[in-house]
């Protein structure tokens, strides 16, 4: 099905019975791509949304928040994305959002890349478990990859390198095993904000769009509110870059 960009995109959120108030809440924010949204939650911890126009609920693999059955939930969750007949996929958790209703063009134009909300890795204890030129980094939601990418990503998920990790047993770094064993290109949102973002909602200008974290729907509900005002006070504003945004094969 094409969104508003005109291109074949499915959006997704990965969530668990736990998160369900939030999509619920939060349902419009996936919906104003005017793409098909699935849901994708545990088998243990299912979200199940009936009667939603355009919104399909998916279950695989176990309730974890970290460790191995997380990020073999994970590997299932994508697998199950395959199954769709889009060819793009923009993939949030239950507290990432693209703000805009038009998904970044730039994300069309590069394709076939690993993009996501990256946030450095600084912490001491985490940099020995970094192998020898991956990025000291955590590749957090949104996700916006093709199916290329997921097949590439899959084919690599028994690879040792891509078990959980003994320090850093988390989906963002997950992301970041697949990534670097299946050699993909990645890159970083060029207009992403990761923080927790509470209500009322402030230090935001309206200039991001791919945002991670935010649990609160009525903090929600302003970000898209000033994302909109933004767009109508400057039609021509481009996508902003900090740091710089590279592609990195």
């Amino acid at each position: 099905m094409t969104g508003i960009n005109g291109y074949d995109t499915r959006v997704a959120v990965c969530c668990y019975t736990g998160d369900m108030h939030l999509v619920v809440a939060n349902l419009p924010a996936y919906q104003h791509h005017d793409c098909p949204v699935t849901i994708l939650s545990p088998e243990d911890s299912k979200v199940d949304i009936v009667s939603r126009e355009g919104v399909t609920c998916r279950f695989g693999g176990k309730r974890a928040y970290t460790g191995q059955d997380s990020l073999d939930r994970q590997a299932e969750h994508l697998r199950l994305l395959l199954q769709y007949p889009e060819n793009n996929f923009l993939i949030h958790d239950a507290d990432s959002f693209c703000l805009d209703p038009v998904i970044p063009q730039y994300l069309y134009d590069a394709q076939d890349a690993v993009w996501s909300n990256q946030v450095y890795d600084g912490i001491p204890d985490h940099q020995p478990y970094f192998p020898k030129g991956w990025p000291h980094a955590a590749f957090q939601p949104p996700y916006f990859m093709t199916r290329k990418i997921i097949e590439r990503m899959l084919a690599v998920k028994d690879d040792p390198a891509c078990r959980a990790s003994p320090m850093m047993p988390f989906i963002d770094f997950y992301m970041v095993q697949l990534t670097m064993v299946a050699g993909l290109p990645w890159a970083r949102f060029m207009d992403c904000l990761s923080r927790t973002v509470r209500y009322p909602v402030r230090d935001y200008a309206g200039d991001a769009v791919m945002v991670h974290s935010v649990k609160d729907p009525r903090a929600v509900r302003s970000l898209l509110q000033m994302r909109a005002d933004f767009r109508a006070e400057h039609p021509d504003a481009q996508p902003m870059s900090v740091p710089p945004t590279v592609i990195h094969a």
